[in-house]
């Protein structure tokens, strides 16, 4: 008897640690599953924000191509559009939202008509470059004032 007594016991201590245990790991585990959830929404959130926040930093160096532009500092926008459009390349390649990547494609395509235009001292690049402002204004849902 006291063989089957040690057995029996034995069983009883083994399911009762067993027991605890999966009272303990599973709530821990719901926890975890549920917070590695909220970790992969945040980090979609913030690839979203970071996106945003170098579109802002193009439309700004846009605004600084079409200021000189304007001023008739032909030799400046050249430079800065330059740079503009390079930055503009490494973001289209970069950005995984669509209406960002969409809006980055269609800027680049005039860039040749834009570097060509700022050679000859061309004001018509302004009204490119500002296409191409409101196009970037649309992309990041900011609102696009008329044509003056």
């Amino acid at each position: 008897m006291t063989a089957r007594r040690f057995l029996i016991s034995t069983a009883v201590v083994i399911l009762v640690i067993g027991a605890a245990y999966v009272m303990g790991y599973w709530p821990e585990r719901a926890r975890r599953v549920a917070l590695e959830g909220e970790v992969t929404a945040l980090r979609e959130q913030l690839n979203d924000a970071g996106a945003r926040v170098r579109m802002g930093r193009l439309l700004g160096d846009l605004l600084n191509v079409i200021e000189a532009a304007s001023a008739l500092n032909y030799g400046q926008a050249q430079g800065l559009s330059s740079k503009f459009y390079d930055a503009a390349r490494v973001e289209a390649d970069r950005t995984h939202v669509p209406s960002f990547k969409m809006a980055l494609e269609g800027i680049l395509q005039s860039r040749d008509g834009v570097t060509a235009a700022l050679t000859r001292g061309d004001s018509a690049a302004v009204e490119t470059l500002r296409s191409a402002e409101r196009q970037l204004r649309e992309a990041l849902g900011y609102p696009v004032s008329p044509p003056s």
